[in-house]
């Protein structure tokens, strides 16, 4: 039988066609692209069929049937080749909106195009008998095979061209499709007897259907909800249809002592939201989808609000007796997104997520917690800086600032405070603090540091300071640097590179630091201050800090924080138990450093109480290095 691979074919398609609706899953638009390729190699492979019946009885069939037949049947076989090509252009342009109806608007012109010419051109049907041959030739054949060539050639090129845009194993995907084309149609072409680039069509299906639409990629097996990376799909279509939703993160804190009483809630939370959530109705006319998200469920309300949802869900909780059974091994937050229109698209939304629960760049202190324009702007920021600080270390735009600091005994400036500045390739200057929890976030801080400590001993190492009456230069340490095992023997290094007087250099500590990580960062001051250098406690009062830490840690000077400065001046009972503290750390025989000093009032009140050092902008703002001489050279004479 001639049309045997035909039918085998069909029979392909109704299996995987069973399976796919069978299945629990959502109806979005790869799903629909998906039942569509299905549906016109079913009809591709009917015409086959229909066709060869046709011309192997002239008799009974009209030859304008048997022509129109096969000349649909080509019109057909292209529409077939466009295929990979319309599953490539959904993933490189699925979040240009734009670009996407252009392409399916040509893609749609060049299929009507190409029926117009198959259809008006002329077709040879050729039938053997005695040889069980058949086939067609002429100008719509030979129109055909161009039309096909070129949409596989473009589909090759776009996989090169953006192969970066998707995935392997869509990648993959295509390719094994179109080989299988490619192969199926030089084997009919060089051997007539076998029809088989409908029954390939068909076969390639099983290949799209195993890694691209199988349930085990859709559902998460424990839970039985949606994998988090159909999100994607969703959110796309959503904002695509510009429909409105709401998204509601349930997140999990794991109090669990053992798996049982895990899974056991885990399932039990799964199941109650199953009760009023439909999976197998089209994504977008649902009022409730659930996936299984790496901290919990994440799901997306559509045309609906938060009270149905927790209504839904509090009742469902209720019937189980969760806070009775459960709740001490699963506790429930949640974090809320209420305007879609905040939402860009999935990646944006992903990156909200990974902020929050991975990065915690907002903190979750509520049950439920609220995400709102101005968090997102507050993300938004962060990253803004975390690109601004990854430039600069690329691209060395990392300078050194120095504050004056006043010594009250030598009546000169006697030190300075090296402060980290960075600019952005615009020029734009960025300040410390922020970009300091940045680098320690993202895993930048020691480099950070060390292009600091580096830039202060060339510094140092190119200007005599000494000279111009500087005793030394501070030097801050964060919080994460306090816990590098290397810190020491790598400021060392740096040190004996440039040839660095080890006194010239003072490293500031925070009561942070030093309480979080007091094990490593004791053995490394130890080594340091074998070397040399010398060590102070900055923002004294801002931490943890008694006067029993501060008398375990090897420092020499204890600096007041401008907060707390002001506070002094500012508040008559804050200045008496000050004026109390300072006393007995300076009977400890350590310096003190006033930050923050503004005003001639602050400055002289400070050397009346006998303050030793005195910093702030009352002398001079930070400044780059070469004015930091320019100023010791004319306030030190």
């Amino acid at each position: 039988m001639l049309f045997s691979f035909q039918v085998a074919g069909m029979i392909i398609i109704f299996i995987l066609v069973s399976f796919f609706l069978a299945q629990t899953r959502l109806t979005l638009k790869s799903g629909r692209l998906f039942l569509l390729v299905c549906f016109v190699t079913f009809i591709l492979l009917f015409l086959d069929i229909f066709s060869i019946i046709c011309i192997m009885n002239p008799n009974v069939f009209a030859k304008e049937l048997t022509d129109f037949l096969a000349k649909l049947y080509l019109v057909f076989l292209v529409i077939e080749s466009s295929f990979g090509l319309v599953y490539l252009a959904r993933d490189i342009y699925k979040y240009r909106i734009k670009a996407r109806r252009l392409f399916y608007v040509t893609h749609m012109l060049y299929l009507i195009i190409s029926a117009i010419l198959l259809l008006s051109t002329n077709i040879v049907e050729v039938y053997d008998k005695e040889n069980h041959i058949l086939y067609t030739e002429g100008t719509s054949c030979l129109i055909c095979y161009t039309l096909s060539g070129i949409l596989l050639l473009l589909t090759i090129i776009y996989v090169v061209i953006y192969r970066k845009h998707f995935n392997k194993a869509n990648r993959d995907t295509i390719v094994i499709w179109m080989l299988f084309w490619i192969i199926a149609a030089l084997t009919q072409f060089f051997n007539k007897q076998l029809l088989v680039v409908g029954f390939a069509s068909a076969a390639a299906l099983i290949i799209i259907y195993i890694n691209l639409e199988n349930p085990a990629l859709i559902i998460d097996k424990k839970t039985a909800k949606f994998n988090f990376e159909l999100l994607e799909e969703c959110i796309t279509e959503l904002n695509d249809k510009n429909i409105d939703y709401k998204v509601v993160y349930m997140i999990l804190n794991n109090n669990a002592i053992d798996n049982n009483s895990k899974n056991s809630a885990l399932m039990a939370i799964s199941n109650v939201l199953s009760t009023f959530s439909n999976t197998k109705i089209y994504a977008t006319r649902n009022k409730f989808l659930t996936f299984r998200g790496e901290f919990g469920f994440v799901n997306i309300l559509i045309n609906t609000n938060t009270e149905e949802f927790f209504d839904n869900f509090n009742s469902g909780m209720k019937n189980i007796n969760y806070d009775k059974l459960y709740n001490n091994v699963y506790e429930i937050k949640y974090l809320i997104i209420e305007n879609s229109f905040l939402i860009k698209n999935y990646d944006y939304l992903k990156s909200l997520f990974d902020s929050i629960l991975e990065k915690n760049l907002i903190s979750l202190n509520n049950k439920i917690n609220y995400i709102d324009s101005y968090s997102i702007e507050k993300i938004e920021e962060i990253y803004t800086l975390e690109k601004t600080l990854n430039y600069a270390l690329e691209h060395d735009l990392i300078d050194v600032y120095y504050q004056p600091i006043y010594s009250t005994k030598d009546k000169s400036f006697t030190s300075a405070e090296a402060l980290l500045r960075i600019k952005d390739k615009d020029g734009k200057m960025y300040y410390p603090q922020s970009i300091i929890e940045i680098a320690e976030r993202n895993g930048t801080i020691g480099k950070l540091g060390e292009i600091v400590f580096t830039k202060v001993c060339q510094f140092l190492k190119e200007h005599n300071v000494k000279e111009l009456g500087i005793h030394y230069v501070e030097v801050n340490l964060s919080v994460v640097q306090c816990g590098n095992h290397e810190l020491a023997d790598n400021f060392i290094s740096i040190m004996k590179k440039y040839d660095i007087d080890p006194s010239l250099i003072n490293l500031e500590i925070t009561e942070t630091a030093s309480s979080n990580l007091r094990k490593i960062m004791l053995r490394n001051m130890n080594k340091l201050i074998e070397y040399g250098v010398s060590f102070s406690l900055d923002d004294f009062g801002m931490g943890n800090s008694n006067l029993n830490y501060i008398i375990e840690m090897p420092v020499e000077i204890i600096k007041f924080d401008r907060t707390l400065v002001n506070s002094y001046f500012n508040d008559e009972k804050a200045k008496v138990v000050f004026n109390k503290v300072i006393e007995m750390i300076k009977s400890l025989n350590f310096s003190i450093v006033f930050e923050g000093i503004e005003e001639e009032n602050s400055f002289k009140e400070s050397v009346d109480i006998g303050i030793d050092y005195i910093q702030g902008y009352y002398f001079s703002k930070p400044v780059p290095g070469n004015e930091f001489i320019e100023f010791l050279k004319e306030h030190n004479k």
